[in-house]
């Protein structure tokens, strides 16, 4: 009998342990999207599954903090910041509402949220060959879609 209460707690353990679990980057979740978040900085945002093997890089300026997403090109002709990757998107993270003003639209970011900070975001102007068939609008507006401040 004690088998079979210990085999139900572990059942319900495992059961509830999967339910809470992050999806790894390199690992879509069961509809087939990636979903980022970034407690540190207050923000989730779900990519597609065009983003399989996605890399993030964070970067502190002082005034802002940028989160940069890379997705693997094959296009040696692209300018890459990372070897082999493109950047399609960076959000950036203003702690001061007053440094938008000063840095936020002269690098083509658009503001996205105001909740204390400043959120915005940027897409590549032009994606890499290689991902010139897979990027769209509808694309763009997904992840528009799916930004979400904590």
């Amino acid at each position: 009998m004690k088998k079979k209460y210990l085999f139900f707690i572990f059942f319900v353990i495992l059961l509830l342990s999967g339910c809470t679990e992050k999806t790894p980057m390199d690992q879509p979740s069961a509809d087939g999207n990636f979903y980022y978040e970034n407690k540190s900085l207050g923000f989730s945002l779900v990519l597609p599954p065009e983003f399989l093997y996605y890399q993030t890089q964070r970067k502190d300026d002082g005034n802002f903090m940028d989160i940069e997403f890379f997705v693997p090109t094959n296009d040696t002709a692209y300018p890459q910041e990372v070897p082999s990757y493109a950047k399609p998107i960076a959000v950036r993270v203003f702690n001061d509402k007053d440094l938008w003003d000063e840095n936020g639209n002269k690098d083509g970011f658009q503001k996205i949220e105001n909740n204390g900070k400043i959120y915005a975001i940027k897409f590549w102007d032009e994606a890499p060959v290689d991902w010139r068939d897979r990027w769209s609008e509808e694309m763009k507006k997904g992840i528009l879609d799916g930004f979400r401040v904590k």
